[in-house]
């Protein structure tokens, strides 16, 4: 089931420098023999961290799927991390320079690039074979590079320059597709400043997400401790992610951007500060061993700090990590990665009774169920209270520094690939099992009820994710966004009896944010989960579409069930997974 796999191979940890800003120190720790000598092999495989063995073991490498990574500079392909065994697709299989932009490789992208989907791949170990020694979320996964910087800054390394027409184009390019193929991802782990997502930038990349619907779009929180989510990861219709560390990777990291960002309302001009949760998932992002670009191009290239320039070589060396490497930047292409996962198992017709495939693969439900399967991180806390009527409710959805919790590949795909409810028949809600997701359409004014389909014979924990789109347009001709409209959908927990809503449990009423969530404990009996569209912020439309995912845990033994449901997943995948030649 896993060809190429060495069975003598290292562990390691895997992350990225903050985004737009230094990722080298003055004093920069570079590694080299790592496969001479196995020194990295006492450190810790973080993909493991996340649940990515279960689709790994099972075969699942991202093979066939394209993740875009768009930032300053290009992923250099000529490190060791990138080579692939002969008859694999090359790693980076496009690169693209937007509008003005340079077109040089740069360090940080090449960072990235191998947490998306470095190979690990040593000719002389294993008789030729793939190595946990550099190996990305989705190792046969193709990227397509996109660069936008237009000048790096000599005196902050890391730190860079951009226009409108330089960012816009590549993220255009992307998102519509190149030769016919979209992206199954676009991971960008980069930062501005945009608290409201009003520049032009920012409302081309949520236009375009809305308009292709099957792109998802993830990019990193920021590394400005204390301070709000930064651009584009301040976007709507994005996954924006947080970083962890911490022993079991469940702390918030000190330097993860959180907090409430800024609501700008088009249509009466007035901007509400600190009212939407803009970390939608959080993923490590701490003391990362990574490929070591040196090259006189990018960053370090127009550096004037002698010290860089001490340690830039031409040509750059092909075995060279940096270590202790941290930052969002390193947590956003862990999400990418996993969904590039998710999306090989789709393409493999896993879903025996979909009611319509193509929802599978909507940016609305990955977001779902990615966040309804996500870890509750320590601390965690998304506003939830108890009012004067005994119903549960929060105003803002998410915790505001690691929103839904920690990355779990392995409840997501429980719920993603294995639940007994993988798209409701019709899109106006029905009867669902304990797991599970939905796409649906509800029109303005009304309701949609899931019911489930049998009642919780034990206490269960409940965690339910709803996603829509900001209504943002992008107009292919003129490359400008425009806001359309913005609508206020709720979610809602109730008792029900007899087959009736009967009793309002809990409630998440967040105006200003395109994501409701709820994670609470139910005692035995019968529930159900409801949608409402009650109206509009501003402009105008009939109906909305939106992703739905669910899942519930026995209390008081959270984990336990958990590791049922890893060795369940793990099972199933390896056998359903429909047989496929290696390439």
């Amino acid at each position: 089931m896993k060809p190429w796999i060495s069975a003598a191979a290292g562990l390691f940890l895997l992350a990225t420098a903050r985004a737009g800003s230094p990722a080298v120190e003055a004093a920069p720790d570079i590694y080299t023999g790592v496969y001479e000598n196995g020194s990295f092999q006492s450190l810790t495989f973080v993909n493991s961290v996340v649940g990515w063995d279960t689709f790994f073991n099972a075969g699942y490498f991202g093979y066939g799927r394209v993740i875009a990574n768009v930032e300053a500079g290009l992923v250099w392909d000529g490190h060791e991390a990138f080579l692939r065994p002969d008859g694999a697709p090359p790693a980076v299989a496009l690169t693209l320079s937007g509008t003005g932009a340079l077109s040089e490789a740069d360090f940080h992208a090449t960072m990235v690039g191998q947490v998306l989907a470095g190979t690990g791949y040593v000719a002389g170990i294993g008789g030729g074979q793939l190595t946990y020694i550099g190996l990305g979320m989705a190792p046969l996964a193709q990227i397509w590079s996109g660069g936008i910087a237009t000048e790096f800054s000599p005196t902050q390394t890391g730190s860079f320059s951009t226009t409108v027409n330089s960012t816009v184009s590549v993220y255009q390019s992307f998102f519509e597709g190149i030769g016919g193929i979209k992206p199954d991802a676009i991971n960008s782990s980069w930062g501005g400043s945009d608290p409201a997502a009003e520049l032009p930038e920012s409302l081309a990349i949520d236009g375009l997400a809305r308009q292709n619907s099957t792109v998802a779009f993830v990019a990193s929180a920021g590394n400005d401790a204390g301070s709000p989510v930064s651009a584009p990861g301040s976007v709507y219709n994005g996954i924006t992610v947080g970083s962890l560390g911490g022993a079991s990777f469940l702390t918030p990291s000190e330097f993860s951007s959180s907090g409430a960002v800024d609501f700008y309302n088009p249509k009466t001009g007035q901007t509400i500060t600190g009212v939407r949760s803009a970390v939608d998932i959080s993923a490590p992002g701490e003391n990362f061993v990574l490929a070591a670009y040196l090259g006189p191009t990018g960053s370090l290239g127009a550096s004037t700090d002698p010290v860089i320039a001490g340690f830039v070589q031409d040509p750059a060396p092909t075995d060279l990590y940096f270590l202790n490497q941290s930052g969002t930047s390193f947590a956003a292409p862990m999400v990418s990665g996993g969904i590039a996962l998710l999306k090989d198992v789709a393409a493999n017709d896993l879903f025996n009774n979909l009611n319509d495939v193509p929802a599978a693969t909507d940016t609305r439900v990955i977001k779902s169920v990615l966040m309804a399967g996500a870890t509750r991180t320590e601390g965690w806390d998304n506003g939830q209270a108890t009012n004067a009527h005994g119903v549960v409710e929060t105003s803002r959805s998410l915790d505001d520094r690691t929103g839904a919790g920690a990355l779990n590949l392995d409840r997501t795909a429980g719920i993603y690939l294995l639940a007994g409810t993988r798209d409701v028949a019709g899109t106006t809600g029905g009867a669902i099992s304990v797991s599970g997701w939905d796409f649906a359409n509800l029109q303005l004014g009304g309701a949609n009820d899931y019911t489930f389909d049998n009642p919780f014979n034990t206490p269960v924990e409940l965690t339910v994710s709803l996603n829509w789109f900001a209504g943002r347009s992008f107009d292919s001709q003129t490359s400008i966004g425009e806001d359309l409209s913005f609508a206020d959908l709720n979610l809602e927990v109730w008792q029900v009896l007899n087959g009736q809503f009967l009793t309002m449990l809990a409630d998440s009423r967040s105006v200003y944010n395109n994501t409701e969530f709820l994670r609470i404990n139910l005692p035995t009996g019968s529930y159900g989960i409801r949608i409402t569209f009650n109206g509009l912020v501003y402009g105008t439309t009939t109906g909305e579409s939106y992703g739905l995912a669910w899942q519930s845990q026995t209390v008081p033994e959270p984990s336990t069930f958990a590791l049922v449901l890893l060795f369940a997943v793990a099972v199933t995948l390896k056998a359903a997974r429909i047989p496929r030649r290696p390439p």
